[in-house]
């Protein structure tokens, strides 16, 4: 294991550390399930709202991803279920991909997905139940404030009572109903990390994270600062390496295919559909920066030749290569979540570090705690 630093220095070896195959899949397929489970659910919102799946499949396409409300409960909550299986398939893999990470850097390079998957399933509790626990109170802290403002509508009690009452409790519980959605939306990045280099349970999940910011804030959102920059700069790179990838496959074989390839292609990215902001976010260099993947006249090898009329066979190949370009998209955005869960494990060491004195790399790797546990049983 390399030195560490215990310093913003760290925040650098995300994309490296980041750049594995086990990680990489991990993540891949923790997105691809939550992916999957968020699309079917939310074509069945749709659909209960009376949309047909033809008009869903013309309209959203692979990314119903920019309507977050519906016109009924029932679909609302359908959809707000799909919503949730993503974000908890994306706690799993982050955490497993966090483990992979804790253990390389403890020296550990052989631990596997198989042994991430068994953490997983000894310690989901604290990962699903630590962002949960803090939603559901932030919740009851509303629900007091929706009473509070049924008891203002008493005749004179009530207007009086609100007033009085304004500063203490009502405005420092509203303080610290902000300082919680804040730690909420912290617990979904940080609890993956906490969890897997420490092993705590929901309590102390809880608690750390409010330490971690309450101790350190603007470390921690300096180094997440830090990290955002440098995952949206390797998802740029890596991006151009799949563009040049793409563009020379283009380029080869349309030496022989011809307009076939052409025809074929367009097709495909027309039944791809993916919303321009997300195209945009994935293609230039930064927000509102001119370099980008798309700045040339002819970034795909040839002239894009938008054809509707096209034989069936043709219209098959081009939803199956419209499905290899979604996973290959579905790649390039695995490496930035990969970055970001083993950014946010660096960033936890660091400023474990920092607050407590304490290094947790110094804990012994998961192989050996698991032998003597054994040892302890036999």
């Amino acid at each position: 294991m390399k030195k560490f630093y215990f310093d913003v220095r760290d925040i650098f070896r995300a994309p490296r550390l980041a750049l594995c195959g086990k990680k990489l899949t991990t993540q891949f397929l923790g997105f691809l399930t939550g992916y999957l489970g968020y699309l079917i659910l939310t074509y069945i919102a749709y659909l209960t709202e009376g949309a047909s799946l033809s008009e869903i499949w013309r309209t959203r396409g692979f990314f119903p991803v920019y309507e977050f409300f519906f016109g009924t409960w029932y679909s609302q909550i359908i959809f707000v279920i799909g919503l949730l299986f993503m974000i908890v398939c994306w706690l799993v893999s982050s955490t497993m991909v966090a483990k992979i990470t804790f253990e390389q850097l403890k020296g550990d390079s052989f631990f596997s997905k198989a042994d991430a998957w068994k953490f997983i399933k000894k310690y989901w509790k604290p990962v699903l139940l630590s962002p949960l626990s803090l939603a559901v109170f932030f919740i009851l802290l509303i629900l007091a404030g929706i009473i509070v403002g049924l008891v203002g509508k008493i005749p004179i009690l009530g207007e009086l009572g609100f007033a009085i009452f304004y500063i203490f409790p009502i405005f420092i519980v509203a303080i610290f109903a902000a300082y919680l959605s804040v730690i909420f939306f912290v617990s979904i990045l940080l609890t993956p990390a906490i969890v897997a280099t420490t092993k705590e349970e929901t309590f102390e999940t809880i608690i750390q994270s409010f330490s971690t910011v309450w101790s350190q804030p603007w470390r921690y959102f300096l180094y997440n600062g830090l990290l955002a920059f440098i995952a949206k700069i390797s998802i740029f790179v890596l991006s151009y390496f799949c563009f040049l990838a793409i563009a020379l496959i283009n380029w080869s074989c349309s030496i022989f295919m011809g307009d076939k390839l052409g025809s074929i292609f367009t097709n495909a990215l027309d039944y791809l559909k993916l919303p321009s902001g997300i195209a945009n976010f994935f293609t230039t260099l930064l927000p509102g920066s001119e370099v980008s993947l798309m700045s040339s006249p002819n970034p795909f090898g040839f002239t894009l030749l938008w054809t509707y009329d096209l034989p069936l066979l043709y219209k098959i190949s081009s939803a199956v290569m419209c499905i290899s370009f979604i996973l290959i998209f579905f790649v390039v955005l695995s490496y930035g979540l990969t970055i970001i869960s083993t950014g946010q494990t660096l960033i936890y060491i660091i400023l474990r570090k920092k607050k407590d004195d304490e290094n947790l790399l110094e804990k012994k790797p998961e192989v050996e705690e698991a032998a003597k546990e054994v040892k302890k049983g036999e």
